[in-house]
């Protein structure tokens, strides 16, 4: 005898449109967690298997914070004693499901009464923590001109800020939660200054330095973009700051705005530089128009001051550099934002 079974609408009995709806959209959310969960594994097992150097446990401690939706994290960190008399440590953040990372750089020769100013230095889409590191002198500024660098890392090499990037950005990453975390446990160290703390970062790293001067008032003192650009269009809701340092031309996150292959297949509209640090300049309470100077190698610096609160911002347009870090020839990049930072 023939099964007998009855449909609306060409749905099988029993299963209506909104089952059929609700039973996809938990197998979508159990595939996305799936891949979330096996990318930061792949990911930290390839980083702890690629690293060269020689890394020590430190004795077991654990401590106990909060997330921004009020769930444990765990916090465990392991040392590394690096040749350029600093102590690399990496230190893990359980959040939920998802295991973050962040690596800090500090001076070996700590003093117990000694504050260190903090810098936050955020990695490019596609590149890790550790690339970061190695982008510029990063060591050796810590050595000699005594602070803490803090590198956290982003879910498969990317940070979520709206409509980029993938797949932080597809995954609806909380970012801004992981990077609450790391300042509140980075600020409860000892030796560290909590209000001298500040935030860097290279292109899609940038683009999230941005997002959290304007979503944390009061948090960073001041905030040094490079390579990336103001993509939410979010302007500080108090004054900060700012450093952008930006190549022109720049395939990938153009100086002026314009389309390039980079914007059209990540479906993000890169706002131009100028304009946006102009509007970042104005709300800041700064002079309409800015100072402009050419410096050795046609480097180009804008710089509107007074501002409101003391603050100061700054465009510096390296002509010819590509979606690089500024290292090359006399400018400095790293030494530019630290300068900006007081730091030094």
């Amino acid at each position: 005898m023939a099964e007998s079974r009855s449909s609306t609408n060409g749905s099988p009995a029993g299963k209506s449109p909104v089952s059929k709806i609700l039973v996809g959209v938990i197998v979508v959310a159990a595939i996305a967690l799936v891949v979330l969960v096996a990318l930061a594994v792949r990911q930290q097992s390839a980083q702890q298997a690629s690293s060269s150097q020689t890394t020590a446990v430190v004795a077991p401690s654990t401590t106990v914070v909060s997330t921004t939706q009020g769930e444990p994290a765990t916090s465990v960190s392991t040392t590394t004693v690096g040749a350029e008399g600093v102590d690399v440590v990496d230190h893990v953040i359980q959040m939920g499901l998802i295991q973050r990372e962040y690596l800090t750089v500090a001076p070996k020769d700590l003093q117990p009464t000694e504050k260190l100013p903090v810098v936050i230095a955020l990695h490019g889409l596609g590149v890790d923590r550790r690339a970061m590191l190695n982008a510029a002198s990063w060591r050796q500024a810590v050595a000699q001109d005594r602070f803490l660098a803090v590198f956290p890392q982003g879910v498969a090499n990317s940070w979520n800020v709206g409509p980029c990037c993938p797949p932080a950005s597809l995954l609806a990453i909380d970012d801004l939660g992981f990077l609450d975390q790391v300042v509140a446990q980075v600020s409860a160290e000892p030796n560290t200054d909590a209000q001298r703390l500040y935030v860097s970062g290279f292109s899609n790293g940038a683009i999230m330095a941005y997002y959290l001067a304007c979503s944390r008032p009061g948090v960073y003192q001041a905030v040094a973009p490079i390579a990336g650009s103001n993509l939410t269009g979010c302007t500080p809701p108090q004054p900060i700051s700012l450093l952008h340092q930006h190549s022109d031309p720049d395939p990938v996150v153009p100086f002026d705005g314009k389309p390039t292959v980079a914007q059209i297949l990540s479906s993000a509209t890169f706002p131009s530089v100028p304009a946006s640090v102009a509007a970042w300049a104005a709300a800041d309470g700064c002079p309409a128009q800015p100072t402009v100077s050419t410096q050795a190698g046609g480097v180009e610096r804008s710089v509107w001051e007074p501002c409101a609160s003391g603050t100061r911002v700054e465009l510096v347009r390296l002509p010819g550099r590509g979606h690089n870090w500024p290292n090359k020839g006399p400018y400095d990049g790293l030494q530019e934002l630290l300068a900006f930072f007081n730091i030094g």
